[in-house]
């Protein structure tokens, strides 16, 4: 997806931008990926009755830089990356790759880059 209004690498990364359109971002470190969603009861019962419910969506995010995806894929963390977010009960693993910016130097050759791209849609 190519978003042309949005900076390639805005100041404080996609928590800036999802902050900035009123999505509440919490700053857990994951096991796998970088994002996932917590669908969070809107109108919680009053302690002490209950707590918040809250239910983790199937959806998780690994995003990568060019330099990032060129330097996992030369210390193999690309395979196993991709390994665990396809397990289960991650539904639907997506890889987010950002596009080399202008002049960034790329560790791999950008042909390279495009085919392991390639390969994460498979």
């Amino acid at each position: 997806v190519t978003c042309p209004h949005v900076p390639p690498r805005p100041r404080g990364g996609v928590p800036a931008l999802l902050r900035a359109q009123g999505v509440p971002v919490l700053p857990p470190r994951l096991h796998v990926g970088d994002f996932l969603w917590v669908a969070r009861e809107k109108d919680p019962p009053t302690p002490p009755c209950g707590t918040v419910r809250e239910l983790v969506l199937d959806v998780v995010v690994e995003r990568k830089s060019a330099a990032d995806l060129g330097n996992s894929l030369r210390d193999g963390r690309y395979r196993e990356q991709k390994f665990r977010l396809r397990r289960p009960p991650l539904r639907y693993p997506v890889y987010l790759l950002e596009d080399p910016g202008e002049g960034e130097p790329l560790p791999p050759p950008l042909p390279t880059l495009r085919q392991a791209a390639a390969n994460t849609q498979v």
